[in-house]
């Protein structure tokens, strides 16, 4: 009896630093891929005379330009997970996107947590996500939120964006409005506004999570600092700028 108390008493410590190791390893695999997103973007902006990539924000729309992230095929998101033919061969779901020639390991575009979410696992044609080609989502800042009524939109310089901090990628909060809430249509594309109900994901912290700035370095920003640069107004940027409202296109960011 008393070793099985002893046993006990032992699992009750350590299991909880078990799963504290487990998260903090997950949320370093999250960054890492975040750093090889960086390395990305300064490559193709290097091969493109210094343009950011088309963000993806283009809802699924077919005759959509080539994204950092896919090109729509055959009126759909390229969806490696379930449904053909990419799933066949999921490699070529990532071919189609603009930054896969810089980066090929398709591991790095998903965090080892996401991929277990519903919304994920859960088949596009019953509710999922209809992209699943990566965790991370891009500032469509750089088309100035151009929808395809208005048009798609010329991305922006890297050097036109006011600050190196400004926020480029980050994983969005499905939750963030209640359980399930906006849920899937956080990944309807491969790019999201900054705009409410947008948040930071929490995937490896209840109050933070992780995002690539256009300077490319990676951080771990908090849930109240996501907020603040995304809902205040004026800003510390010129015109009111903040790192989460940047578009060159207009005056103020929006």
């Amino acid at each position: 009896m008393v070793v099985t108390a002893t046993v006990a008493i032992l699992a009750i410590l350590i299991l909880p630093a078990l799963a504290r190791s487990d998260d903090h390893g997950a949320r370093m695999v999250c960054m890492n891929n975040l750093r090889q997103m960086g390395t990305a973007s300064g490559m193709y902006a290097a091969d493109n005379r210094d343009y950011l990539p088309y963000p993806n924000w283009d809802g699924g729309a077919n005759g959509s330009p080539p994204g950092w992230l896919y090109t729509v095929t055959s009126g759909a998101i390229p969806n490696p997970v379930d449904s053909a033919p990419w799933k066949a061969n999921p490699i070529t779901a990532w071919r189609t996107g603009t930054w896969f020639q810089y980066v090929q390991n398709t591991k790095a575009y998903l965090c080892p947590v996401d991929v277990e979410s519903k919304t994920y696992t859960t088949a596009t044609a019953s509710g999922g996500r209809a992209e699943k080609l990566s965790t991370y989502v891009m500032n469509g800042a750089s088309v100035g939120y151009a929808n395809t009524g208005m048009g798609y939109g010329t991305p922006c310089k890297i050097t036109d964006v006011w600050s190196p901090a400004c926020y480029l990628l980050w994983e969005p909060d499905e939750n963030v409005t209640g359980q399930g809430n906006p849920g899937a249509f956080e990944y309807n594309d491969g790019a999201n506004a900054p705009s409410s109900p947008e948040g930071i994901g929490r995937l490896h912290s209840a109050n933070s999570g992780n995002l690539l700035c256009i300077g490319g370095n990676v951080q771990f920003v908090t849930v109240q600092t996501f907020r603040q640069q995304s809902t205040v107004y004026p800003g510390a940027g010129p015109n009111g700028k903040t790192l989460a409202w940047w578009s060159p296109i207009s005056s103020n960011g929006h």
